[in-house]
């Protein structure tokens, strides 16, 4: 159970602040919408340089060795996050965001890795992160306004699941030379690395705001960790139960069910007419990614860096959308950007499809393969 525990206490400490973040921006320092897409993907492109660089390192150099290395990194950055809010101005907050985001990037892929290699079950190692970033979003919702002490409580979080790691039983590894880009690799997933690009920008472009959008339609700060809380805590409760599903057919049900999601966003006109689109949303992202992850992992030796590229494709996602999200807020207003990731990810479903067809493997999406194994 260690590496369940480690992403349990790693993604609460990494994934808590998501929900007072953009609110620090605003309220602490007088952001204005784009620049919180701007530093959001700044947070993001960082992400995905990390995600890329230590998850070819952890097949090169060892596992355990780049997923302790990242954890005790992320504690450290979270405490100078701290620091800068309360002594730093908007410049330097910014730019310690960004190194949080590089330190962030650095274990998950080799914690995943590991795990697959320890034999867990994927999805249910899967539904320990879900459940951790609820744990986060709700506890930090609970300090208010008290931002410092949250980012500290998370901080802690993270040296938590640094001590735990240090006890993780050394493994025989099969190390191996990667290339510095691995085309064929990239090539062999690219049914899920393209798709997973394209619905996940559209979904980063409503994130980047979503907290105030929620405050828009009435939610105060502890609502908001409270309807983060029901989106993770269903993902925990669904990912366990995934593992015995193609996971082709996972990922195409991830995809469209991420368009219906956001539609519904559409209609809700309060708080409390989100939250049933929070269950539907942890149904989708709980087949997109537990399919994902298991789609890379399942068939590339060279797990670790497959994974990271999977992480990468995420964070830049997580690049272009927050950018292109703060500026569609601005002109379109919340709706008008969540219509745009709507379509986005149907758009990425007909994408899905038509790349396993042209890889032959359009029959994993057939009625029977949605049968448990």
């Amino acid at each position: 159970m260690k590496p369940e525990a480690i992403q349990l206490l790693s993604n609460a400490g990494m994934y808590g602040p998501a929900v007072i973040f953009p609110l620090i921006l605003q309220d602490e320092f007088g952001a204005s919408k784009s620049t919180i897409g701007l530093i959001a993907g700044g947070f993001a492109a960082a992400g995905f340089i990390s995600s890329y660089m230590f998850g070819r390192a952890s097949d090169i150099h060892g596992k355990r060795k780049v997923l302790l290395l990242g954890l005790i990194l992320s504690g450290l950055a979270t405490v100078i996050q701290a620091a800068s809010i309360l002594w730093g101005g908007l410049p330097v907050v910014a730019v310690v965001r960004i190194l949080v985001g590089f330190t962030s990037g650095m274990f998950p892929a080799a914690l995943m890795a590991y795990a697959y290699e320890a034999r867990s079950k994927m999805g249910k190692f899967s539904a320990w992160g879900a459940a951790g970033w609820g744990v986060g979003n709700l506890s930090v919702g609970l300090f208010g306004i008290f931002y410092e002490g949250a980012y500290l409580y998370c901080a802690g979080l993270l040296f938590l699941s640094y001590a735990i790691a240090l006890k993780l039983p050394l493994m025989k590894e099969t190390k191996m030379l990667v290339p510095l880009f691995p085309a064929d690799l990239i090539k062999r997933n690219a049914p899920v690395y393209s798709a997973m690009l394209i619905r996940h920008t559209g979904a980063s472009m409503i994130w980047v705001t979503y907290p105030l959008f929620l405050a828009s339609i009435g939610a105060d700060i502890g609502w908001i960790g409270m309807i983060y809380a029901v989106n993770a805590f269903g993902q925990f409760f669904i990912m366990n139960y995934l593992d015995k599903y193609d996971p082709a057919s996972l990922v195409a049900i991830g995809l469209a069910m991420s368009g219906a999601t956001f539609y519904m966003f559409l209609l809700a006109s309060n708080f409390w007419e989100i939250i049933p689109s929070q269950v539907a949303l942890a149904l989708a992202w709980s087949c997109l990614y537990v399919g994902s992850v298991r789609y890379v992992l399942d068939r590339n030796k060279e797990k670790a860096t497959a994974a990271g590229i999977l992480s990468s494709v995420t964070s830049i996602s997580g690049v272009v959308g927050p950018v292109l999200g703060g500026l569609a807020v601005t002109l379109l207003d919340f709706k008008g950007t969540i219509a745009i990731a709507t379509v986005m990810s149907f758009i990425a479903f007909a994408i899905f499809v038509n790349e396993l067809r042209k890889t032959g493997e359009l029959y994993r999406l057939r009625p029977r393969s949605w049968v448990p194994r």
